[in-house]
């Protein structure tokens, strides 16, 4: 018995030395990053608070600096994931959750700052309720098929805040192109021709269920009127999307009815941040088509970065028959009357102010004519117009 009381002392003794070495660890750290943040030097705070934790002395104060001096330097995403680690732990940690939300608002991620925004204490004047963004864009499509005239495309949009977790977004869109048919002429030698015209609705219903995780669901309806015929197209949207440090996932269905055609579409997408931010990105889709009866494929490669100040240009390239397929989360839909079956694009966005985005984007099409053995191009010229509150 004896033997096990001297044993219990020196553990106790030994356990008392380690728990004294650690707080002097704690405190030993907690000082220099403290004088690094005070400083400023961002660099080499976060090069000392990743060693550190590495090292095995983490606690939420150090992480609350490194995290801090990675904002500084502009890596959103890596200074999210180590707010996200307090909060963790702390769900409200005031501090980490107002910061938490200025990342997120830096990323354009808006329901992720909302999100945020409903755990803090003093929200400065920010409601569940209200306007998140409101745009315009309108577009030329222009060709060289002398059996088609040029195409136009006009969207209204604009996004409702319905909750802190829930976003509403809405859009309405019209499209409408002349089609000529050869050898179909009127009394006086012309030929004739027929409008194609379709009118959209379109609602996207977003949910954050942490602050990685959030569900997507979408509702795409099409008024086209062909002719003598008049088609009403029904089309819904499942998604459920990851955002992580560097990479964010998405995987997404769309099904319904398009044309009076049984339509289904399956995609996987994965966006890249390889510096925490908008200077450099890189979006990857591939996409599963399956519409009366056929299969196929459509692949989709993005890349974006900053240019100069308050300027972005994003370059992109599809591959595969474009015939009915849907894109950005269903609110596209390609089901005019010739398939495309390549596209390239470059975009500009310019934001001159903290509210208001323009943006001019220029697309190339390689197109099947589907009244005759014919490959035609298109290019098309589309201005937009954003404001954010």
């Amino acid at each position: 018995m004896g033997k096990i009381k001297y044993l219990l002392i020196i553990v106790f003794m030994l356990s008392a030395v380690s728990l004294q070495a650690q707080v002097t660890t704690v405190q030993a750290v907690d000082s220099t990053a403290t004088g690094l943040y005070n400083s400023g030097d961002w660099k080499e705070l976060i090069l000392f608070g990743n060693q550190a934790i590495k090292n095995g002395t983490d606690f939420p104060g150090l992480r609350l600096k490194i995290a801090y001096a990675l904002m500084m330097s502009g890596n959103f995403k890596q200074s999210l994931s180590h707010y996200d680690d307090i909060l963790s732990k702390d769900n409200y940690n005031e501090t980490a959750r107002y910061y938490a939300y200025l990342c997120n608002k830096y990323l354009n991620n808006d329901l992720g700052a909302s999100y945020n925004a409903g755990y803090l204490q003093n929200k400065n004047g920010l409601s569940p309720f209200g306007l998140v963004d409101a745009g315009v864009e309108s577009s030329v499509k222009f060709n060289n098929d002398i059996n088609r005239d040029n195409a136009t495309y006009s969207r209204f949009s604009f996004s409702n805040r319905l909750s802190w977790r829930w976003e509403l977004e809405e859009s309405f869109a019209y499209y409408n192109q002349a089609i000529f048919k050869l050898g179909d002429h009127d009394g006086y030698g012309h030929l004739k021709h027929a409008a194609d015209r379709q009118e959209e609705y379109y609602a996207k219903l977003s949910y954050q269920v942490n602050s990685n995780f959030s569900i997507l669901g979408a509702y795409h309806y099409l008024n086209t009127n062909f002719k003598t015929t008049t088609d009403n197209s029904n089309l819904g949207f499942f998604g459920v999307k990851y955002a992580g440090t560097y990479v964010d996932l998405q995987a997404d269905g769309n099904f319904g009815v398009l044309d009076e055609d049984q339509f289904q579409q399956y995609d996987a997408k994965l966006t890249f941040y390889p510096l925490g931010n908008f200077s450099l990105y890189a979006i990857s889709r591939a996409s599963e088509l399956h519409l009366t009866g056929q299969q196929h494929y459509v692949f989709d490669e993005t890349l974006g970065f900053k240019l100069f100040k308050n300027t972005w240009l994003e370059s992109s390239v599809t591959f595969g028959d474009q015939d009915d397929y849907l894109d950005a989360d269903a609110l596209y839909i390609y089901n005019a009357i010739d398939r495309t079956t390549f596209k390239y694009g470059e975009t500009v966005f310019y934001q001159p102010g903290a509210h208001l985005q323009l943006q001019l984007n220029y697309v190339y099409e390689k197109k099947d004519d589907t009244y005759q053995s014919l490959v035609y191009d298109q290019n098309s010229v589309t201005l937009g117009i954003l404001w954010k509150f």
